[in-house]
Formats: C-alpha cells, structure tokens, sequence
C-alpha cells in the first residue's frame, strides 16, 4: 500500500488529474444536492401557497386536544422513568446468561 501511495506522490501529472477527479466528483455531488435542495424549496412553497390561497374552501380540521391527551398518558405507561436504563420486551426467551435451570411443566 505504501509503495502505491510513493508512486502516485512521485509523479506530478497523475497528483493533478487525481485531484481533478476529486474535484469533479465533489463538484457533482454538490450539484445533485443543490438540486435537491432546490426541488424541496419548491415543493414547500407550492404546499404553503395552496394551504393559503384554499384556506377557506378547505379548512384543516380541528385538533382534538383531549385525544390527544388520552394517548399521550397510554403511551407514557411505556416510557421507562430512568433513560439510563435498557427497555427489555422480549418476556418470552429465558435469560441467556441466567445460572437458573429451565423449569418443565
């Protein structure tokens, strides 16, 4: 490995053409990440522009908070009170490192 990184360090003309593929290769992945960005920009201006110029015709619906209370206590019960701690919801399989003997019915 070292012998492949003298040879390359050693020759000018192939440290520049490998530092221009770099270049183009960062060059495109910016270009397709801009046009990414670009499209998302777009999208969320046509999404902000239809829920403003349709607002009346078609009202978002109201927010039943009182629901939304009720499952947030459901889904509290499952929430570990120490987050430090680890969350075990396999009940079925014994402990692998237990010491104890199975017990047979």
């Amino acid at each position: 490995m070292e012998e492949i990184i003298e040879r390359i360090l050693s020759h000018p003309l192939l440290i520049v053409c490998l530092s221009l593929i770099c270049l183009l290769l960062l060059f495109s992945i910016l270009k397709g990440l801009l046009k990414l960005a670009f499209c998302a920009l777009i999208s969320a201006g046509l999404f902000i522009g239809y829920l403003h110029f349709f607002q009346d015709e078609y009202p978002l619906p109201a927010i039943d908070v009182e629901k939304l209370d009720g499952i947030k206590e459901e889904i509290l019960k499952y929430i570990p009170k120490d987050l430090n701690s680890s969350l075990d919801l396999n009940l079925s399989l014994p402990d692998k490192n237990s010491t104890l003997a199975p017990r047979l019915p």
